[in-house]
Formats: structure tokens, C-alpha cells, sequence
């Protein structure tokens, strides 16, 4: 079991100038919230005329505290895990730097995984700077009394009763992500990445962005030019990873953006233990374990965990994810996390690497490149709408799922319709499933212990999206850096038998490996087929969940609090089908219940 959590919270109020008592009393019942989960009290408060904030560690103890000028009464909270071009990191230098260069000054000399929120005594102003990516989630809430800021959605909607979102509970049963600013509670909104946001008078009162990716050159980068500035940027990324943490355990698998971090890190010449999680016959398993020894590094492999989901497993994953993601794929990371943290200072892992290999461009042949929109259609169709979720809905609130995100696509891409269609396929990528699925993830494990990728780094990300497509086809960028700084790394196996080389004449023998592989996919597939033969399947978490009192008593449609959008007889046979050991929407199911589970903890008004 993993302990119950809110660690890692930060919670503010920005009251009126009327409101002042009435703010107070609403960040009282915030901190009360906060304290109830997190069974700990802050780290820091901060209470003044015209704001009031709280700063809650991470589950390790870890986290920066408010930090207070005491001339001026100015203020800042530093979250995530972040890096100063100056290489100081203290919050006080970075509130020194807040007051001489202002919100953007300081936000474009920062790099990482962050949300900074600066308090300025003169302006009377909250200002809330996110990451480039916003990866590090944060949220706001509007009240009569003023407006509530905050890294947790379900604290913000346990203030006070919620109406719930039928288009967020949608995209959420139906692809098991939120996008663009919605949550599960239309009174809640998630603040926008590269965002600098301005608070004052108990309201939001201004916006921009700090970074804009029509500054970049798609297409500039040779292939040359791109290899070494991946690679110089990746390694310069972290030697400052390096500076700032002593004890750094680094994601291994048996594919390339892992294997491209490894490769970094081998550089810098600094020790660095390896994890992996799987069975232990599985490729990524085999290859990470062989990579490992290979280069003498401490690895940790973690089996599928056998132990039974408790309810006070989807307690403490509800602390992490505030419902926002699957609370029972949740649980087995957090267990991983939390057992590391005990040994570690931080997780280094590979998200944002599969932009360097054209992630999902597949679905632009025969006309990869072409400076035509990206057909948002079938993108939609083909890799988020992919669920019937939308049934359980009633009629007056279903949307049609693959339409719905096409829009969603469309609002993604605006202004780049004239680019080529491969950058317009990275936007997307970065705008919809890296922002709200993997900073999903990224922000729950926050709450626990720092983590973060090093290809998330700006000039990484930067010499990524302006590398020449054809050069990022196939992970060709990828494989040339491997080949040219880390050879070794280059000609181990990946999962599939062949190397994480380029394919020239001289290398294409060892890419033999990939004939028998496909060939036996192909194999299984028709032998699935014709017998119509199974995959063996783990005994199911849910049937094991529906043995419980607590998940019985509330899957009960009479009672549940999302039947304010959903249809009750259609979830009611929804939910007798789900009891049969055949059901094939257990996805469904289970964010049903992460749904369900989370509005247990609000008041829930009717939709209307």
C-alpha cells in the first residue's frame, strides 16, 4: 500500500478588495482540505491584505517553501523541478530576479518542469508562470470572495459544490484524458502552458505566452547540424541535472528515448543507478537488464505487483491524480515511485524523445512534409476517439467523440495550417497528449518525489522540432546520435533484435532480426484470428474490486454522483455487464470508477 498523499500542493487565494474576511475564511477551508488528505501540515503560509498561500511538501520531504521579501512583502513559491540559466536555484534568487526583470524575465532565463507563482506587494498582483509544455498542472477557481489558485483540481472543486463537466467527463471516460482547459468540474480550469497569468482584485486580469512555437524553423536542421545539437543540448541538460542532484536513478527500457538519456548521462561521467518495470521475459526487461550490465550500471527491476487493489490504494492515488487519470493504472506507479524516493533524490525519464522520431506521422503517408493541414479527422479517429463511452452519457450532453476532438486538433493547430504537416502533427502532440496525459502523470509523481525529462529541456525540445522531417523518420536522429557519441549503446539490440543504428548497407545485416519479428507478429495475428485464440489474461482488478463493500456500494447507479451527465439505465447495464469475467470495456469501467471515486470527495449539482 502506498500512504495517503496531497504532498507537493500548493494552494493560494487572491481575494477582492471587499473580500478580504470572506478570502480568508475560503483559504481556512482550502487549508482544511488539504490537511485532511495530506494528514501533514504546509511547509510555509503566507497571509496578507491581498493574498493568502500555503506550500505543502512532496510525500520525501522535498520542495521549495514560499519565500518572503521582508522590505517590500513580496513573494514566490517555486514548484516542480526547475533550473536557473544562472545555476542558482534558491528561491530567494529566483524572487530577487522576479523584482529587478519581472514575471518574464525571470520564466525565460528557467528551464524544466515548473509552475512559479510570484506574489507583488506593489501591484497587489498573483502572477502564475507554467512551463513551456505546461506539464505541471495548475488550476484556478473563480468565487464571489475571489479567486482560488491551486496545483490540485479536487481540492479546488471540494470548496464548494461543483457542476460537472460533460464534455471533460466525456473525453475522460472516453480517451482517459481531459484537454484544453477543462477538468472534471466546469468551475475548475487548468491554466495554459508557456503561460505568464496575471491575478488581481480576486480575478484573473490578464494572459500571455512566453514562448511561441511560430518563433521555431521547422525544417532548418540537417542532419548533421540536428545530431549535434541533440546531442550537445541533451548533455549540457545533464550535466545541470547532475550539479543540482546527487543520487539520480534514470528509466531504461528496451527502446531509444531511454537508451538516448543512458547515453547522455554515460557521458557525464557521473554515477547513476536504472530501473526498469515488467515481466521479467519481456523484451524491454531483457534488453534493459543486458544494457545495464553491459555498462556496469545498478539496475532495479520491478515484476508486475501480485497484491490485490485496496480501496486504500485508490485513496492514496486519488491524493496524486486529484481522479485525473486511472486510479488503478495509477497505483502500481506510485508504488514504484514511492519505493524509489527512499533511495533516491530524483527519476529521470524519457518522455518528449518520441518527438525526435516522428511520433504518430504514420498517419501522414502518402504526403509526409506536405505544407497542407493535417487531416484532424483522422487523427481523431485513429489515436484518441477510439472508445463508445459517449452512450453512457445522456442524450442532451453526448457528443459525437471523434468530432469533439478533431476540434480539439483544430484549436491545436490554428495558425500552423500552412506549415508542414509533420509540425502540425508535433503541436498537436505536445499541446494535447503531452500536456494533459503525460503532465498528467508527471504532476501526480511530483506530488511524491522530483522527476523529469531532460528532452523536455527548451533547447532540446527546440533542436527536436526544427530537425528536417525526413531526418526524424524512422528515429533516424536517434540512431545517427547513438552511432556518432555512443557507439556501444548504438549496436545493442533493441527489443525487437536489431540495432539503434542507422540502416546502411554496411549495418542492414544486422536488421535481420526484424524479418523473423514481424513474420511472427504476423503469425499470431492469423492464428488469433482463425482459432480465435485469446491472449491469457492477469485475473481482473475490477472483478476483484466488485467483491468490496466500498466499490458495491458506490457503483450503485441510484446513487452515483456522475448520473448528473450520465444516463442511469445505461450505466446500470453498463455496470451488470462489467461483473462478467468477458466484459471488454474494462478501460471504461475503470475510469467510471476513478470518476466516481473522486466525486465521493464533492457536492455535486445538477447539470440541468
Amino acid at each position: 500500500m502506498i500512504p495517503g498523499s496531497a504532498g507537493g500542493t500548493f494552494i493560494a487565494v487572491v481575494p477582492g478588495h471587499e473580500s478580504a474576511v470572506e478570502a480568508a475564511s475560503l483559504f481556512l477551508r482550502a487549508s482544511c482540505v488539504i490537511r485532511e488528505t495530506n494528514r501533514r501540515d504546509p511547509d510555509s503560509t503566507l497571509s496578507n491584505g491581498w493574498s493568502f498561500a500555503a506550500s505543502y511538501p512532496r510525500l520525501n520531504g522535498s520542495g521549495a517553501s514560499i519565500v518572503a521579501d521582508a522590505r517590500t512583502g513580496s513573494w514566490i513559491a517555486a514548484l516542480g523541478t526547475y533550473f536557473h540559466r544562472s545555476g542558482n536555484n534558491r528561491p530567494e534568487h529566483l524572487l530577487e530576479q522576479y523584482l529587478a526583470l519581472g514575471a518574464e524575465g525571470l520564466v525565460n532565463d528557467l528551464d524544466g518542469f515548473f509552475v512559479i507563482i510570484g506574489g507583488h506587494a506593489a501591484s497587489g498582483e498573483v502572477v502564475v508562470m507554467t512551463d513551456i509544455v505546461g506539464s505541471l498542472h495548475f488550476y484556478y477557481r473563480q468565487f464571489s470572495s475571489g479567486v482560488a489558485l491551486s496545483t490540485s483540481s479536487l481540492v479546488l472543486a471540494q470548496l464548494d459544490a461543483v457542476s460537472l463537466d460533460a464534455s471533460g467527463c466525456q473525453e475522460f471516460l472516453g480517451t482517459g484524458v481531459i484537454y484544453e482547459d477543462r477538468t472534471l468540474y466546469s468551475e475548475v480550469k487548468k491554466l495554459p502552458p508557456a503561460a505568464i497569468t496575471r491575478f488581481a482584485n480576486g480575478r484573473k486580469v490578464g494572459h500571455r505566452q512566453y514562448w511561441n512555437l511560430d518563433a521555431l524553423a521547422p525544417e532548418s536542421l540537417t542532419a548533421t547540424q540536428a545530431t549535434e545539437a541533440l546531442w550537445e543540448n541533451l548533455t549540457s541538460t545533464v550535466a545541470t541535472i547532475n550539479r543540482h542532484f546527487d543520487s539520480i536513478v534514470c528509466d531504461l527500457t528496451g527502446g531509444y528515448d531511454s537508451r538516448a538519456i543512458a547515453a547522455a548521462f554515460l557521458h557525464g561521467q557521473k554515477t547513476f543507478s536504472t530501473v526498469v518495470s515488467g515481466p521479467p521475459n519481456i523484451g524491454d526487461v531483457r534488453v534493459s537488464r543486458g544494457l545495464a550490465e553491459m555498462l556496469g550500471l545498478e539496475h532495479i527491476h520491478y515484476p508486475p505487483v501480485t497484491n490485490p487493489i485496496t480501496c486504500n490504494d485508490l485513496d492514496a492515488a486519488l491524493g496524486l491524480t486529484d481522479g485525473e487519470c486511472d486510479l488503478l493504472e495509477y497505483v502500481a506507479v506510485a508504488r514504484i515511485h514511492h519505493d524509489l524516493s527512499q533511495r533516491f533524490q530524483i527519476s529521470i525519464n524519457g518522455s518528449f524523445g518520441e518527438v525526435a522520431r516522428g511520433y504518430w506521422w504514420e498517419l501522414l503517408l502518402p504526403h509526409t512534409g506536405a505544407r497542407s493541414k493535417l487531416d484532424s479527422h483522422k487523427v481523431a479517429a485513429q489515436r484518441y476517439a477510439l472508445s463508445s463511452a459517449s452512450v453512457l452519457f445522456q442524450v442532451k450532453h453526448q457528443v459525437d467523440l471523434v468530432e469533439h476532438i478533431k476540434g480539439v486538433v483544430d484549436r491545436a493547430i490554428a495558425g500552423f495550417e500552412t506549415y508542414p504537416n509533420t509540425f502540425q502533427m508535433d503541436v498537436a502532440y505536445l499541446r494535447m497528449r503531452m500536456q494533459r496525459w503525460q503532465g498528467r502523470i508527471a504532476s501526480s509523481t511530483n506530488r511524491i518525489w522530483p522527476c523529469f525529462s531532460p528532452f523536455m529541456f527548451r533547447p532540446v525540445l527546440e533542436a527536436m522540432l526544427q530537425t528536417r522531417f525526413a531526418v526524424r523518420e524512422r528515429s533516424l536522429l536517434v540512431r545517427l546520435m547513438l552511432a556518432k557519441y555512443q557507439p556501444r549503446l548504438a549496436t545493442y539490440p533493441l527489443e525487437h533484435g536489431n540495432p539503434a543504428l542507422p540502416a546502411t548497407w554496411k549495418t542492414i545485416p544486422k536488421f535481420w532480426p526484424l524479418v523473423p519479428y514481424y513474420g511472427g507478429k504476423v503469425m499470431q495475428r492469423l492464428e488469433r484470428k482463425i482459432l480465435r485464440k485469446q491472449p491469457a489474461q492477469a485475473p481482473s482488478p475490477r472483478l476483484q474490486l466488485w467483491q468490496t463493500d466500498e466499490v458495491r456500494t458506490l457503483l450503485q447507479p441510484a446513487t452515483m454522483k456522475s448520473v448528473a451527465v450520465l444516463d442511469p439505465a445505461a450505466v446500470a447495464a453498463f455496470l451488470e455487464n462489467s461483473c462478467q469475467p468477458g466484459f471488454s470495456r474494462d478501460s471504461e469501467w475503470r475510469r467510471l470508477l476513478t470518476l466516481e471515486w473522486a466525486l465521493a470527495r464533492t457536492t455535486v449539482r445538477d447539470a440541468g
